[in-house]
Parts: C-alpha cells; structure tokens; sequence
C-alpha cells in the first residue's frame, strides 16, 4: 500500500520522530532520489500547474503536492 499525506513543517517532524525507531531498523529499497537540480525544476512546474489549477477551477492547496489527477488535466491542457 502507499499513502500520501500533506504535512506542515511540525507534523513533519513529529511524523519522522515517531517513526525513527523503525526507519533505524530498515533499509532502503527502490530507486535513487533526484537531484537537487530536478527538484527545483518539479517545484517550477507544480507552481505553474497550481496557477493553471486554480484558474481552471480546480481547489488546490498552496503547499504540498498537487494531486495527480490535476497534473494529468494539467498535462492534456497543454
């Protein structure tokens, strides 16, 4: 299963302290992190799809990630 949660700075924190111990005790698995460079340009495009969102009618938060079903409107609009 993957869930995905929208979380403030605090949640954030608190969410990764409760997990510590288990996340300690595990290992990583499935492919790299993008680099620093790719994640500036996807903070780029999630600006830009949240302005498009937003003029489209679409209820979109100003923080997190954009669902993906309006990035998939997003991309057919352009």
């Amino acid at each position: 299963m993957q869930y995905e949660i929208d979380l403030a700075p605090d949640s954030y924190d608190q969410l990764l302290e409760a997990m510590a111990p288990f996340t300690k005790a595990g290992r990583k698995t499935g492919r790299a992190r993008k680099s620093h460079k790719a994640t500036a340009v996807s903070r780029d495009d999630s600006a830009a799809i949240r302005a498009w969102a937003k003029e489209a009618g679409f209820e979109v938060s100003n923080r997190g990630r954009v669902p993906a079903a309006v990035r998939e409107a997003y991309a057919k609009a352009h």
